[in-house]
């Protein structure tokens, strides 16, 4: 089957049927495995594995230098410490064996005096990069395989633009998963549970209009942070405002408070009463007097 043509110049691969078993039921799933390349991809592996060899090898070569040194403080568990957090989540790290070698009394008196307030080390750091596991995983870079139960009807290649896009979607859903940014409310009604998700739904669909009107709005030639701002932005740049209340004689009296420039711009660019425009609307003008 030849590859087909999909976004992110990658190419996709429609496998053979494969059966898969639910854990639960027993039941066999009829299911498909998309292989997939990425030329984008695999520039950044290849970038963030090149990146990290540095830093390893440099890492490396400084314990190296320090256990040389026969600090008092370096024993064996600081150096694991240390190179566990050298390594830390790289993959490239899986290229590297290390080891403690002890050195005999012949060999540390050979060594030069040590430093002042340092001692003659009692074991060296030895480290080894194996050249052909990290040629042997460059051959896999940009290369996924992707798992589907989607019938035949539907070509790998709309599978997989369709996995691409995901993202739109995940961007806008992720205020979902995150803690609601409202005091704890306890429903005791799945009625009710089903209407405070559909009034989460009417606020993640205006929170995503906001996003949309201020890019909309924003010149072509606007700086990339501009054009790609979110409503996360635009809120937090509001966080710090508020109104002034106080009691007189004749009542309660509110007061907006002075806007920064940039609130006052994304005010003006996004077409929104200010705030002292609205309490205008809202409230009953004062009596004179």
């Amino acid at each position: 089957m030849p590859f087909g043509a999909v976004p992110l110049l990658s190419q996709c691969l429609d496998g053979n049927h494969h059966t898969l078993t639910d854990p639960e039921t027993d039941q066999p799933l009829r299911c498909r495995v998309l292989f997939v390349y990425s030329s984008a991809d695999a520039a950044i592996c290849r970038q963030t594995r090149e990146r990290d060899l540095v830093r390893l090898r440099d890492g490396l070569e400084a314990i190296t230098a320090t256990v040389a040194r026969g600090h008092p403080q370096t024993t064996q568990a600081t150096i694991a410490r240390r190179v566990t957090r050298l390594f830390g989540n790289r993959a490239a790290a899986h290229f590297f064996r290390w080891e403690m070698i002890p050195l005999t009394a012949a060999a540390q008196a050979a060594l030069p005096p040590p430093r002042r307030g340092c001692r003659r080390p009692t074991c060296r750091l030895r480290y080894e990069f194996d050249e052909t596991a990290a040629a042997a995983a460059a051959a896999y870079d940009g290369r996924a395989a992707l798992l589907t139960t989607a019938p035949r009807q539907h070509s790998g290649d709309t599978l997989f633009t369709q996995y691409k896009q995901q993202n739109y979607v995940e961007l806008s859903h992720h205020p979902w998963k995150t803690p609601l940014a409202v005091r704890p409310v306890f429903l005791k009604s799945v009625r009710r549970v089903e209407a405070l998700v559909c009034l989460m739904q009417v606020a993640l669909t205006a929170y995503q209009m906001l996003e949309r009107l201020y890019r909309r709005s924003v010149a072509a030639a606007a700086a990339p942070s501009e054009l790609q701002r979110t409503t996360e932005s635009l809120l937090r740049l509001f966080r710090g405002y508020g109104l002034i209340e106080r009691s007189t004689r004749l009542g309660r009296v509110v007061h907006a408070t002075r806007l920064t420039p940039e609130q006052a711009r994304v005010l003006r660019q996004l077409g929104f009463p200010t705030p002292a425009q609205l309490l205008a609307q809202m409230l009953a003008p004062l009596p004179l007097g």
